[in-house]
């Protein structure tokens, strides 16, 4: 994990969590092959349980998944928040993880993704994608989630990934969020109904 990630983590960590409130929070592609760095190092409170989650066990790593688009070892809604840094441009069919994603976690909870715009190939077992700032927002949208923060770091502490990140909220029953789905889903019915009747 390098150091422009870490920040990143911890600037979600300060700005958006609550120290003081109990979180369960699960970390996609946790493993830490050098035990250097990893976001279990950030999320640690005390009122907070950190579960690492990835495809194979060692240093970081409590949930072993079988099946990197269908985690049917973990309930759904039962995480208040779901982290990933570096792990989404490894993945053939990052979209089918976003649903994971959406499965695991609870109404209201927050999700805080990042992964590099840039940055030479590092296979891991594969190295299939770069995002920029609309790629992350399109995570997003796809699961409907409520979209808080995003952008694209670009200084020099960041070279070579000049990571994307985005922060995001699933949204919860009859929240606004929600209410916006809603709205979106049935004008996108309308669309289809008046292209019928033309």
């Amino acid at each position: 994990m390098h150091k422009s990630s870490m920040m990143k983590m911890e600037y979600f960590k300060e700005s958006y969590l609550n120290k003081n409130e109990e979180l369960k929070i699960l970390d996609i592609g946790s493993f830490d092959k050098t035990g250097d760095y990893n976001y279990g190092q950030i999320l640690n409170e005390k009122k907070w349980s950190y579960t690492g989650l990835d495809l194979r066990d060692g240093n970081n790593v409590d949930i072993v998944i079988e099946n990197a688009y269908d985690w049917k070892e973990i309930d759904e809604n039962s995480y208040d928040v779901v982290v990933t840094g570096q792990a989404l441009e490894h993945m053939e069919f990052f979209w089918l993880a976003m649903e994971q994603i959406d499965k695991v976690l609870k109404p209201g909870g927050l999700c805080c993704i990042i992964v590099p715009s840039t940055g030479p190939i590092h296979k891991n077992p594969y190295d299939c994608y770069r995002f920029n700032e609309d790629g992350v927002r399109s995570l997003a949208k796809y699961v409907k989630f409520e979209i808080l923060e995003s952008g694209t770091t670009t200084d020099e502490i960041s070279d070579p990934w000049h990571d994307s990140f985005l922060i995001a909220q699933k949204p919860s029953p009859g929240s606004k969020g929600e209410l916006k789905n809603r709205i979106n889903d049935l004008e996108q019915k309308m669309d289809l109904i008046l292209e019928k009747l033309q």
